[in-house]
């Protein structure tokens, strides 16, 4: 059936983006869609990938009861954010007695037999810490079952997007303006379909607003995309959260910034709770004292990053947003600790100090 429109909108989603291992297509493999569909949990699991959603997926398997192993190509966890950031999430995923090896290399994945244990030849960077494995070691892992998480991929194979002249960029997403629209005038594209950030909320937004563009009367009346700040985050436990600019990324681009970080260890209603693993981090533009970033690793961070979301959103300084009233005793009491923390040290302060 041949379908004609005068306007287009491209939203065909994203898949699991399977890395080229020798044998590992022919071994088989789960992806987050199989794990969800499982009975029970594998004796023991590898998951390739050490970002979102690997990690995700590793703490869920081991509270179930695997034993898992989590091998990840780069040399940290999360490898796009600030060392810091890095570090905690591995130690507390160790801590649960999840086995993490970094900067690995692997040269191949073989099944037994049918249904039986899945073999993964690789070679170890950065062991995980009292493993007694070398670095640069060569090892031959078994495990019951392996999970593919290593990233997602724009479904456009098939789309004869080329020849129709919409462009797509080397990974295959659809590339477009800040109007949504596609090389092909008419033609607009939303969702994991773009290459950027694949999340529900972003996916959402770009719907709405590539609806509304395709229906604009004329390129003068579309708006533009503005995804500053976009706020993430991992759902492990202790989550991870973010927003703005990391601390690396400013310094990328050049901006001056003074960087205070809050330990759980110094807000009352951690302590209280008697769980206090992680920390909130805040950065600012050193001139002016405007916030542009915040980083949260904390039992549910991504509530807590909200309000920073909010002031950065809003042009807000650290200043400002400590001078507000935090009801004690609450966690986001840690945002204004944080904001207090640029100017003060926090170890001399009471509980209730401005």
């Amino acid at each position: 059936e041949t379908l004609h429109a005068d306007r287009v909108i491209i939203a065909t989603g994203s898949s699991t983006f399977v890395p080229d291992v020798p044998g590992l297509a022919e071994s088989g493999y789960l992806t987050n869609i199989e794990v969800f569909q499982l009975q029970a949990a594998p004796a023991s699991v590898v998951v390739l990938g050490g970002r979102y959603v690997a990690l995700e997926l590793a703490q869920l398997l081991s509270r179930l009861g695997a034993r898992v192993t989590v091998l990840q190509r780069s040399a940290r966890l999360l490898p796009t954010e600030d060392a810091d950031v890095s570090d905690a999430v591995r130690e507390w995923l160790a801590a649960e007695g999840i086995t993490v090896h970094t900067g690995v290399t692997t040269h191949g994945v073989a099944r037994r037999a049918a249904g039986g244990a899945v073999v993964v030849d690789v070679t170890v960077g950065d062991p995980h810490a009292g493993s007694g494995v070398e670095r640069g070691a060569r090892l031959q892992l078994e495990f019951a079952e392996i999970v593919v998480a290593t990233g997602r991929r724009a479904n456009t194979e098939g789309l004869g997007a080329a020849a129709a002249g919409v462009a797509l960029d080397s990974r295959g997403a659809v590339v477009v303006d800040a109007h949504l629209q596609t090389t092909l005038p008419g033609v607009f594209a939303a969702g994991d379909v773009l290459a950027g950030k694949m999340f529900v909320y972003t996916a959402a937004y770009e719907g709405a607003l590539a609806a509304a563009n395709a229906l604009a009367d004329d390129a003068c009346c579309m708006r533009a995309v503005a995804y500053e700040p976009l706020p993430w985050v991992v759902f492990t436990d202790p989550q991870v959260a973010g927003v703005g600019m990391s601390e690396r990324e400013a310094a990328e681009a050049g901006v001056a910034v003074d960087v205070s970080v809050c330990p759980l260890s110094a807000i009352p209603r951690a302590l209280a709770a008697r769980d206090t693993r992680g920390f909130i981090k805040l950065v600012r533009r050193r001139t002016d004292h405007v916030l542009v970033g915040a980083r949260v690793v904390a039992p549910e961070g991504g509530e807590l990053l909200m309000q920073v979301s909010v002031a950065i959103s809003a042009g807000l300084t650290s200043d400002k947003l400590a001078g507000m009233f935090h009801p004690y005793l609450t966690l986001s009491e840690g945002v204004k600790l944080a904001c207090i923390g640029f100017d003060k040290d926090l170890k001399k302060l009471s509980c209730c100090a401005t």
